[in-house]
This record gives C-alpha cells, sequence and structure tokens, in this order.
C-alpha cells in the first residue's frame, strides 16, 4: 500500500478520526498531521461526515441484563457516569459498523489533482490540491514561505499550447481555498504543469506573469 497516494491517505485519515488507526501507525500517522496541513485537513472533513452520521443514529440502551452482569462483576452499583459510557461505547460500535458498510458503497473523495512546489534543496514549500469536483483549489504552505515585502507569489495554470492562466495568490503560510471560474477550470484540465511567479503585491496587474517564474510542479492526476 503506498500510503502517500492521495485514495490511500484519505483512508488513513478516515481510519484516525474514527480511532481504528492504533498503535505505531497512528502515532506516526499523528506527527505527519502536525507537519503537514493536507493531511490535517483530510482529518478535520472525516470528522465532521462522521460526526454528521452519528447525529443521524438512534442511541441504543442496553438492557436491564447487561446492568445487572456489570454490577455482578464490579461488586458495587454502576454509577450513571458508567451507564453514559456504556451507552457511548454502544453508538460508537454502530457508527464503526456503519462506517464499514458506507466505505463499501461511496468511496472518499479524494483529490482530482494534485500539485507540490519544492526549492532547490527538495524541501516542499506549497501543495496544491483540486477537489473532486474540479471547483475548488486548496493550498496549503508546508512551511512558512519567506515573500519580500511589497511582492506576492501567484499561481498559474500553465495549458499546453496556451498563455498562463492566473489561479491566485499563494499563502505564505497556512492554507486557503481557492473557488476556481470556468475559465481557470479549462485552464487545468488543458494543464500538465502549475508554476508560481514573483509579483507586485496583490498580484500581476496584467493578467500574465510580470516577474521570474520561480517554481513549476507537474500536475499528479489521480
Amino acid at each position: 500500500m503506498k500510503r502517500d497516494e492521495p485514495g490511500n491517505l484519505d483512508l488513513l485519515a478516515a481510519e484516525y478520526a474514527l480511532g481504528t488507526l492504533r498503535g505505531l501507525a497512528r502515532r506516526a500517522f499523528a506527527r505527519r498531521m502536525k507537519r503537514d496541513p493536507f493531511v490535517d485537513r483530510r482529518v478535520a472533513a472525516w470528522e465532521e461526515r462522521f460526526a454528521l452520521l452519528a447525529l443521524r443514529l438512534k442511541p441504543v440502551a442496553p438492557s436491564p441484563a447487561v446492568w445487572t452482569a456489570l454490577e455482578g462483576r464490579i461488586g458495587t452499583p454502576v454509577r450513571r457516569s458508567w451507564r453514559g459510557l456504556a451507552a457511548a461505547a454502544a453508538l460508537v460500535a454502530v457508527i464503526g459498523l456503519g462506517w464499514y458498510v458506507w466505505q463499501g458503497l461511496r468511496p472518499p473523495a479524494a483529490p482530482q489533482a494534485y500539485a507540490v512546489f519544492a526549492d532547490a534543496s527538495r524541501t516542499d514549500l506549497w501543495r496544491v490540491a483540486l477537489d473532486a469536483k474540479g471547483e475548488r483549489l486548496a493550498v496549503d504552505a508546508l512551511v512558512p514561505v519567506s515573500v519580500p515585502d511589497a511582492r506576492s507569489r501567484e499561481l498559474w495554470a500553465l495549458p499546453d499550447g496556451g498563455s498562463p492562466v492566473s489561479l491566485g495568490l499563494m499563502p505564505a503560510t497556512g492554507s486557503i481555498e481557492i473557488a476556481l471560474d470556468e475559465d481557470q477550470r479549462a485552464a487545468l484540465a488543458a494543464a500538465k504543469n502549475v508554476a508560481v511567479s514573483d509579483e507586485p503585491a496583490g498580484g500581476s496587474p496584467t493578467g500574465a506573469p510580470t516577474g521570474d517564474i520561480l517554481f513549476i510542479a507537474a500536475i499528479v492526476r489521480t
């Protein structure tokens, strides 16, 4: 299993959110979440999905015989708090079963395409991912990127046989989402590469790159 492939990475994020990823694998994935905002975003997305799924489920109350058996094992009356925890555990079990059924019916929505920009020392700077519908870009600064005062870094699609098309400005830190218009979606569909240029603050005033092309990255279709 190639864990860096978007589909597999999304499955690991789902297992982490559900709690079925355990031991060394879970600890390694937690470390990766801290250093890769894209991975952290996928876990957050799955946590939201599971929360919505849980709201649709009717809690299942254990039978009185279950409480009697518990009291017999621990030798004291079961407190109400323990009853709440047991009910929560039952709900988690139901969610877990629903997860495996749902996984077979509806594959996770992995990015449609992505690109990673790295510097000369092979340090990854940005990750750009196109959502499954091809309508939005998620741009993550993987490390703080130094940008001179009064300058910006602008993202461009490089369609084969066409002019560069601006996709928006790159963040120096953190993550942003960019809603794509029809022209931008068409340019990305026809491109094999994306680029980042050096531009005045706020981006190119001409609609074309005016500064140096600093980085070029190949688009990986998933």
